[in-house]
């Protein structure tokens, strides 16, 4: 049987009934006095009982908000407290381990066997299975710590005006990305021109580039084409969200990651075709051409390493 209750039984019922059994009672009494003490000073206003007691309840608003008020349990899953290192975090995440698990699933699929396409929807597939997961996980933790007192009450170290960012050079560094995407297009361009329109007549009587025909045939070079472009998109989210320490670690090992396959690929000559030096009266033509490879791939990979190490520190200084 439900006994009668007035609008402030009803409403305190609700406000106290997500508190922890400790404070209910305290909590209980306090919201009590506060609403009878604001009903009281509208009677003494010329307002009624009834309606006075409707408005304050109505000021107060929804008993589950005021409770989140007194309680101290989180109402969100990450709070506004923690939110900004959520997004630093999974950001940084995403940026770095993304574009590396694309290029290397990229090449072990590949080497499995896969064409050029099936080996291009692989990496896609993965890239997306694992931002997924970088971004389950790491929710999962920033929710563990909302919800530990000890965790989430941390020390953390007062913002000054020194930990300002600088200024983005948007339109330096956008003349830079151009730069990088045209000379992305000429090298391809060349390669592709040499092998098709400036084959020439090899031993067979058949027509032969500078690429060995069977590497070639392959679709390896499409596979190769993944390192500038997913280094591209690497420097464009570092630019949007920020160059740090996990940054320049993740350039490192997305430069080993290239350098490595390409040095050994070029190194045991299973890069170029010496029958087309050969055919061209360039009978030295390939050691030349490979040691050319190697050394530029090496300083491209050195610098763009240096220069990601570079950026991560200046940036970690104005922070």
């Amino acid at each position: 049987m439900t006994t009668a209750s007035t609008l402030t039984d009803r409403y305190v019922a609700e406000a106290v009934r997500g508190i922890p059994a400790a404070q209910r009672a305290d909590i209980e009494t306090e919201l009590r006095a506060s609403i009878a003490d604001a009903i009281d000073d509208r009677m003494e206003a010329g307002a009624d009982a009834a309606a006075a007691e409707l408005d304050v309840l109505t000021e107060l608003g929804a008993p589950r908000r005021l409770a989140a008020s007194y309680s101290a349990r989180p109402t969100a899953l990450i709070g506004p407290d923690l939110y900004p290192d959520f997004v630093r975090v999974l950001t940084a995440l995403l940026a770095t381990v993304v574009p590396i698990w694309f290029l290397f699933s990229g090449i072990v699929t590949f080497v499995d066997g896969a064409t050029p396409l099936e080996t291009v929807g692989a990496a896609l597939y993965g890239s997306l299975e694992t931002a997924m997961a970088i971004a389950f996980f790491t929710a999962l933790v920033f929710v563990i710590i909302e919800r530990t007192p000890t965790m989430r009450s941390r020390h953390r170290a007062a913002w000054t005006p020194a930990s300002l960012p600088e200024v983005r050079d948007r339109r330096g560094y956008l003349q830079e990305l151009v730069g990088g995407i045209i000379l992305l297009v000429v090298i391809a361009g060349a390669v592709i021109a040499l092998q098709t329109a400036g084959a020439v007549e090899g031993p067979a009587g058949t027509l032969i580039g500078p690429i060995q025909p069977g590497l070639w045939a392959s679709g390896a070079l499409v596979i190769a084409l993944f390192y500038p472009i997913v280094s591209i998109v690497f420097h464009v989210f570092g630019y949007y969200t920020g160059w740090s320490t996990p940054n320049a670690i993740a350039t490192v090992v997305f430069q080993v990651l290239f350098v490595v396959p390409a040095i050994w690929l070029t190194a045991s000559g299973r890069l170029l075709n010496p029958d087309y030096f050969d055919a061209v009266d360039w009978p030295g033509g390939a050691a030349v051409v490979t040691t050319v490879i190697i050394v530029l791939v090496l300083l491209f990979a050195l610098l763009d390493a240096i220069d990601g190490i570079v950026r991560a520190t200046r940036s970690r200084r104005t922070r």
